[in-house]
């Protein structure tokens, strides 16, 4: 077992690689298109048919002790979210395995999916310490198991990293659980792969069906420390896009395809920490739009845009990269913008292309008062691929959106689009977990014709008695 150094994303320098063609349009999608591809559906942790939404507030004040962490779910219903009626889930939450310790900061990322097989979504939360699943049923969440976190063996690898997603990546059915893992016996003498915990999980113990490792150092020249899930194939199979630092130390990414075998190669992202799945061109394959920039304040940030095909990434379509200094795209690039802080891709004017929602939380300006306020900026969908015509920006200063863009809001933190009350018209949900001196917020903008608008937005938060709770850190995706 050879030692290798593990490097997390915020010590890697960012590399951009060869795909900055001019921004305004990729190339026409093929003649004869598939029709969109069929994106993962919102969250149903009750079973009622209305999409719900989990907001994580990982630094909130649990029974006195400050930065214990909780995650909110906001259930969908005829009128739409019920904000008014949250849940709040934290470890001293009855059923929910430990305790909460303060600094803790339970909970930095979360995942839906059915994991049991019950016909209820359940909720993954994840850090770097452990992973809890809520269990859904027709009340919606209540209880939780913890998943064994392996003991870094090849037929129990230690699945550390706090980043994970659901998906199928088997076609077996079942949701699997996917993200970084190692085997070796430590984090700085190791293999860094991908590890897969294969559904149904048993409710009472959440130990998986089986369990696998790929080690993605010696077979695809990367030590992944971040995966996300989608399938760019259109096979009906999960695809892994594993991103990670490669033999130089550089981030890179591979799609690994999922088959009923396991995973094969299946090309190169550019990405090195999150990114998103959408039918960005309607030709039937989901394409990802990832993050090639790091987020220390020197960088601006930016996305780039990779097409997917039968073989993972399309042969025939070149991947793009965009920032604010792309020709049609809203803004200008400033240092420390993190333009790509959170991604989302939905469909939201209805025009059969996905469209694709960037969040900066870290969004600068020229009044001192207002930096690091934030803002979402939209590039819209189109059949030759990702167009900056139509695009916009929206700020707490666009019409219609409540509060104003004040210091260190970081509205943008988190992104994400739910149609919770199925009327066709689905909302953007943004979060701005520095709103209200970091007690946090979020806010749901309302989609049309035009893509995105302020006209008719709402906004929520936690309710009082959670201190600085950064709601709005993320949702669950």
């Amino acid at each position: 077992m050879r030692s290798t150094t593990y490097l997390t994303a915020a010590a890697c320098a960012a590399v951009l690689l060869g795909v900055t063609a001019p921004a305004q349009a990729a190339p026409a999608a093929p003649e004869a298109a598939a029709g969109p591809a069929t994106a993962k559906p919102a969250a149903d942790f009750n079973g009622d048919g209305y999409p719900d939404l989990a907001v994580g507030a990982p630094n909130a004040k649990i029974d006195g002790l400050k930065r214990a962490g909780l995650v909110s779910i906001a259930y969908g219903s005829a009128t739409g979210l019920q904000y008014d009626k949250q849940q709040h889930i934290s470890r001293a939450t009855p059923g929910v395995p430990g305790e909460p310790a303060a600094n803790t900061e339970w909970g930095i990322q979360a995942s839906h999916g059915d994991l049991d097989g019950d016909g209820y979504d359940d909720l993954l939360i994840s850090d770097s310490r452990s992973m809890i699943v809520l269990w859904g049923g027709k009340d919606g969440l209540s209880g939780g198991s913890e998943v064994p976190s392996g003991e870094g063996t090849e037929q129990s690898p230690a699945v550390r990293s706090a980043w994970h997603r659901i998906g199928d990546v088997n076609g077996d059915g079942k949701a699997d659980i996917v993200g970084a893992a190692q085997v070796g016996p430590s984090e700085s003498q190791s293999q860094w792969g991908v590890g897969m915990l294969y559904g149904p999980f048993d409710r009472s113990s959440g130990k998986p069906a089986a369990i696998a490792f790929r080690d993605t150092e010696a077979e695809d020249g990367v030590a992944v420390s971040n995966a996300e899930l989608g399938d760019m194939t259109g096979d009906g199979i999960d695809d892994v896009v594993a991103m990670g630092s490669g033999p130089t130390h550089a981030f890179e990414a591979r799609v690994l395809k999922g088959t009923r075998t396991g995973l094969v190669p299946g090309g190169t992202i550019d990405s090195r920490h999150r990114g998103a799945f959408g039918d960005l061109n309607g030709d039937g394959y989901q394409d990802f739009v990832g993050t090639p920039q790091g987020y220390d304040a020197k960088y601006h940030g930016g996305i780039t845009v990779t097409y997917g095909g039968p073989d993972g990434v399309s042969k025939t379509l070149p991947a793009r990269a965009y920032d604010q200094d792309s020709p049609g795209v809203p803004g200008v690039n400033e240092k420390g913008d993190r333009w790509g802080t959170d991604i989302a891709v939905a469909d939201l004017d209805k025009d059969g292309y996905g469209d694709i929602v960037v969040g900066a939380s870290w969004e600068g300006a020229t009044d001192p008062a207002t930096a690091v306020s934030g803002s979402v900026t939209l590039l819209r969908g189109s059949r030759s691929g990702v167009t900056t015509e139509g695009a916009k920006v929206l700020t707490q200063n666009s019409k219609g959106v409540p509060s104003t863009s004040e210091k260190s809001d970081h509205f943008g933190e988190a992104v994400t689009v739910v149609d919770a009350d199925k009327n066709g018209k689905p909302e953007v949900y943004v979060g701005g977990n520095g709103e209200d001196t970091f007690v946090g917020r979020v806010w749901q903008l309302p989609t049309g014709a035009d893509g995105i608008t302020g006209t008719g937005a709402k906004s929520f938060n936690l309710g009082g008695g959670y201190g600085s709770a950064h709601f709005g850190s993320y949702f669950a995706k």
